[in-house]
């Protein structure tokens, strides 16, 4: 029999045993928010709270608050919640939502540059 006060608990090693799939565009561009891409991988995956806390180290209450848009989802819980989920959504959202950022910022640069060529 094995003693039980030298052993350290490990923690659990369950989860989706396969990559993450990525979502299909047309359901990428209904997504709105960070938490309705957690909320809509987890509704998919036909997967409970318990678990989903389970797999990346969080508790229930915490992975609700984070689907219900409550708190923030952070940026270093981006892959381990795709890979409990068994979907790239979430990733993918963050994804889109820099690209657009990113061609908006370069459309104000524009804009400001034929102003400045306008005003020449």
């Amino acid at each position: 029999m094995a003693t039980l006060g030298n052993q350290s608990s490990l923690p659990l090693a369950f989860g989706v045993h396969h990559a993450p799939k990525d979502a299909p565009a047309k359901l990428l561009r209904q997504i709105d928010s960070d938490a309705q891409a957690l909320a809509v991988s987890i509704a998919a995956g036909h997967h409970k709270l318990d678990y989903i806390g389970a797999c990346v180290g969080k508790s229930r209450a915490y992975i609700s608050r984070l689907q219900n848009g409550e708190r923030p989802i952070p940026d270093k819980l981006v892959k381990p919640l795709c890979a409990a989920t068994g979907s790239n959504l979430l990733a993918q959202f963050r994804e889109l939502q820099t690209a657009l950022n990113r061609f908006e910022a370069e459309r104000d640069a524009v804009k400001h540059l034929a102003r400045l060529l306008e005003a020449a």
